[in-house]
């Protein structure tokens, strides 16, 4: 193998696939990065076994190859060299970077071991870029990241004549967001790790591309997400998905309207307080105005006013974990909340004023006097 190509453009590719190196790889191969280069094409991939990136890197292929190399080494000696341009060459397993100062050389392992990705025939359907970040901006964030619940890491794909609708939970939290304009001929589902929707965003937000196109095979269980030049492969999850619509009140008796970022500042402070009670936050609403409360048995009490407007409703007391309400608050931003609640033991409802499309639904915490 010889190749030449810019230090630049490759640190932007390799930036798109360092973060899915598992950490503690169940085989050695899975801790590389594939390096093919071929009918002057230089491609790079890398995989967990639950999403795999593969991309195209400009550049020129002077003796086309293959090699599967390190790839937290590969990518840290990469971003520390200076722009400008390098040359790869590979003797036996022993693949060598030349830059205009440096000599870097890296022991590889046979691409021949690396896993190859399954190549879908079904047809291709778009997703526009924004409705992809609005998914990531605002469902992601509420599945779960515990592996030993994988449905719950995934986010819920239901696809109809009426749009296209995506809920995330991890059980103690549930965002739904419905986008009326992704209709579907066909009533179907699927189970897309949340973590390959983040690295799909992400992978967005580096390119200027308007439209992602997707292909999904049932069968297979796979899907595959092609943005620009980069194909995200991902395992769909299999599993039955929580009736998370038996959860989300029917109605709700007390609706108020409060400042966004008042209520992130309140929440911020009243936290400080709440970590030695499992981050617990009490709000009580009464006469035009909330109180955030939070208690800690060595420390003493944090207590917040703010103003609200009563829409309908009575007063009421409720207990949540803030970490909640502020993992909805950073990732929404939200200028104007509407808050909805019943009793203090029943889920309540967040959602960004005017945004009827989407809620966050936040079960309470038992508090004991």
């Amino acid at each position: 193998m010889k190749l030449e190509l810019l230090q630049e453009n490759l640190i932007i590719a390799l930036n798109q696939l360092h973060r899915i190196i598992p950490s503690k790889p169940q085989l050695p191969i899975l801790s590389t990065i594939l390096l093919e280069a071929k009918e002057n094409i230089i491609s790079l991939t890398a995989t967990d076994l639950f999403i795999g990136i593969n991309t195209i890197v400009p550049g020129k292929v002077i003796q086309p190859a293959s090699v599967a190399i390190p790839g937290r080494i590969f990518y840290s000696s990469i971003a520390a060299l200076d722009p400008g341009k390098l040359e790869l060459s590979l003797d036996r397993d022993n693949l060598t970077i030349l830059s205009a100062n440096n000599t870097t050389s890296i022991t590889c392992l046979a691409a021949d071991d690396f896993p190859e990705f399954p190549q879908l025939k079904e047809e291709v359907s778009s997703l526009e870029t924004n409705t992809l970040e609005k998914i990531q901006e605002m469902v992601s964030f509420s599945a779960s990241t515990d592996l030993t619940r994988p449905v719950l890491t995934a986010l819920l794909f239901q696809f109809s004549q009426d749009g296209l609708l995506v809920v995330g939970t991890d059980g103690f939290r549930l965002a739904t967001l419905k986008l009326s304009d992704e209709k579907n001929k066909e009533d179907k589902q699927m189970l897309i790790p949340a973590k390959a929707i983040t690295e799909a965003a992400r992978i967005v937000s580096a390119q200027d591309v308007k439209e992602v196109d997707f292909q999904v095979s049932e069968e297979l269980k796979q899907a595959v997400i092609t943005i620009g030049n980069t194909k995200l492969y991902v395992r769909l999850i299999d599993g039955e998905y929580p009736p998370f619509n038996k959860i989300i009140p029917a109605e709700f008796l007390t609706e108020i309207e409060i400042d966004g970022k008042e209520f992130e500042n309140q929440l911020k402070r009243a936290q400080i307080f709440a970590r030695e009670s499992s981050d617990i936050i009490r709000l009580q609403i009464d006469k035009g105005e909330m109180k955030i409360i939070a208690i800690s048995p060595s420390f003493g009490k944090q207590e917040g006013v703010m103003g609200v407007e009563m829409i309908r409703g009575k007063s009421g007391e409720i207990a949540f974990n803030s970490r909640y309400l502020l993992d909805f608050l950073s990732a929404l931003k939200p200028e104007k909340i509407n808050f909805y609640m019943n009793e203090s033991l029943t889920p309540a409802m967040f959602r960004p004023s005017g945004k009827e499309e989407y809620q966050y639904i936040a079960m309470p915490f038992r508090v004991n006097e």
